[in-house]
C-alpha cells in the first residue's frame, strides 16, 4: 500500500514533487520534514521563519535548530554552487535531514542544460551515501533530466469536479515499490498533507455510549459535522435526500442511518425504515438499533416485506399501511417520527407517477406533523431530479479514486472525504 511514508524508505534518496502553484508541493515537503524531524529548507522566495508561522508543526523544529532555512538573498542570487555547498553542510551537521529545494527550477534557471544535469548529479551523489533525503520542488510537469535521476516522482493536481475542488496526487515513479494505484485524492486541511486510501467497508460497530445531540427548532443528524454541512441539521417537517453514486455500494448508507436513528430516538423520537435495495433485513436491523438501549429499541420499526407487513399491490394500499406503521411507532405519546425509504426498492413496485404521488404524500404528512423523511436514491432512480426538488436538503456520496467522498448539493458545498471512524462512526475531512 502506497502512503506518504513510502517516500521515506531507506533506499529513496532523491524525490521530485511537481505541480502548479498552490497545488500543495511545499506542504507535502514539510510533511516529510516533520516525519523525519530534521531538515534544510532552501527557497528562492519565502524565508523559513515566515513559513514556520504558516505551518505551526514545523516551528518547534526550527526553534530547536533541527530545521534550518536558507533564503534567496543568503544564496547570493541562487548560485547552484552555493546550493551544493549548503546541501553538503546539512548532510554533515544535521541528523538525516530532509533537504528541500523550493523551487529547483528557480535555483537552476541560469544554468544551461549540461550544467544543470551536472549540478543535479552532484546533488544526488551527495545524499546517496547518507540517510538524507533530497526533495526537488518543480512547477513544471514536463519530463526533465532530473526525472531519470530521481528515485521517486509525484505530481500534485488541483482540479474541479462538479464545481467543487478536488486534489490528486499521482505517483509517477517510486523505486523498489509497486504502484497498484497511480492516483489518490488528498487534502491540505489545517495546513497538513493527508492522502486518502481506497475505502475498505466494514459494518458499523456500536459504540459503548452514544451521547445524543439536540438542536433548537431542528433535528440533529447525530453528527455535528453533518449538521453543519446541512446548514443546521434537519429542520422539523423537512426531507433529506441521499444520492448514492454508481460505484457506491448500498451498505455505505448504514453508518448514516445508524447515527441518525440513534440520535432521533434517544432525543424522544421514533423511526420507521422501509427496505433499501442491496441491504438485508438483518444488516438493517443491526444498524438501526445497534447503539440504542434495550428499552428504546421498540421505537424503531424496520418494515419486513417478506412478512407482508406492508401491502405493495398498489400505492394506495402501501400508503395506508405505512400510515398505520408510523402511527404505531409514534405510540400513545405521539412521538415525532423519522421515516427512511429506499426509493430504488419502492420504484420496483411503483414506477413513474405512482412513486411521485407516494413521495408527495410522505412529504405532505411529514410537514403537517413536523416529522422528518430521509430518502435514498441511485442514478437509476427515475424520479431522482423530482425528489431533489421536493426535499429541503440533498447529499451526494460518490467514489473518487477508490475513496468515498460526500458533498451537499442542496445547499451546495465543497467535497469532504468520508471515513467511518471516530466516536460518531462518521468522520468528514474537507478537501481544501
Amino acid at each position: 500500500m502506497l502512503t506518504i511514508e513510502s517516500l521515506l524508505k531507506p533506499f529513496i534518496k532523491t524525490i521530485v514533487i511537481k505541480g502548479k502553484p498552490g497545488a500543495g508541493k511545499t506542504t507535502l515537503s514539510f510533511e516529510l520534514m516533520r516525519m523525519v524531524g530534521s531538515g534544510l529548507y532552501v527557497s528562492t522566495r519565502t524565508a523559513l521563519k515566515e513559513l514556520a508561522d504558516q505551518y505551526p508543526y514545523i516551528k518547534p523544529l526550527v526553534e530547536e535548530g533541527a530545521v534550518r532555512g536558507i533564503s534567496f538573498e543568503d544564496l547570493r542570487l541562487g548560485s547552484a554552487a552555493d546550493v551544493m555547498e549548503s546541501v553538503l553542510k546539512a548532510t554533515e551537521e544535521l541528523k538525516n535531514p530532509v533537504i528541500i529545494l523550493d523551487s529547483w527550477d528557480s535555483i537552476a534557471r541560469e544554468l544551461d542544460p549540461i550544467e544543470r544535469l551536472r549540478a543535479e548529479k552532484s546533488l544526488a551523489a551527495m545524499v546517496e551515501p547518507t540517510d538524507s533525503k533530497l526533495v526537488f520542488v518543480s512547477e513544471t510537469a514536463e519530463t526533465r533530466s532530473l526525472d531519470y535521476l530521481a528515485d521517486a516522482i509525484v505530481v500534485l493536481e488541483d482540479r474541479e469536479v462538479d464545481g467543487a475542488r478536488m486534489r490528486y496526487i499521482v505517483w509517477e515513479k517510486i523505486r523498489g515499490t509497486l504502484i497498484p494505484q497511480k492516483r489518490y485524492i488528498f487534502t491540505l486541511h489545517e495546513g497538513r498533507f493527508r492522502m486518502f486510501q481506497p475505502l475498505i467497508m466494514k459494518r458499523p460497530e456500536p459504540t459503548r455510549e452514544f451521547k445524543p445531540l439536540e438542536l433548537e427548532g431542528a433535528y440533529s443528524t447525530g453528527s455535528m459535522q453533518l449538521d453543519r454541512l446541512l446548514g443546521r441539521g434537519m429542520p422539523k417537517g423537512s426531507g433529506t435526500l441521499f444520492l448514492l453514486g454508481r460505484e457506491v455500494f448500498s451498505h455505505a448508507i448504514l453508518p448514516f442511518i445508524a447515527i441518525m436513528i440513534s440520535n432521533f430516538v434517544m432525543t424522544g423520537g421514533s423511526a420507521v425504515v422501509m427496505p433499501i435495495a442491496g441491504i438485508s433485513m438483518r444488516a438493517m436491523t443491526e444498524a438501526t438499533v445497534g447503539q440504542l438501549p434495550e428499552e428504546l429499541r421498540s421505537r424503531v420499526k424496520v418494515v419486513d416485506v417478506k412478512k407482508e407487513e406492508i401491502d405493495l399491490t398498489s400505492p394506495e394500499a402501501a400508503l395506508r399501511d405505512l400510515r398505520r406503521i408510523i402511527k404505531d411507532a409514534k405510540g400513545e405519546e405521539e412521538r415525532n417520527c423519522m421515516i427512511i425509504a429506499g426509493m430504488d426498492f419502492l420504484e420496483y413496485y411503483f414506477p413513474g407517477r405512482d412513486l411521485r404521488a407516494m413521495s408527495l404524500d410522505i412529504m405532505g404528512q411529514v410537514k403537517d406533523t413536523e416529522d422528518t423523511a430521509v430518502f435514498i436514491a441511485r442514478p437509476s432512480t427515475k424520479i431522482r431530479e423530482e425528489l431533489e426538488d421536493l426535499v429541503d436538503s440533498s447529499l451526494e456520496l460518490k467514489m473518487i479514486e477508490g475513496a468515498l467522498v460526500l458533498r451537499s448539493r442542496k445547499p451546495p458545498s465543497i467535497y469532504y472525504h468520508l471515513d467511518f471512524t471516530g466516536e460518531r462512526g462518521i468522520e468528514l475531512t474537507p478537501i481544501v
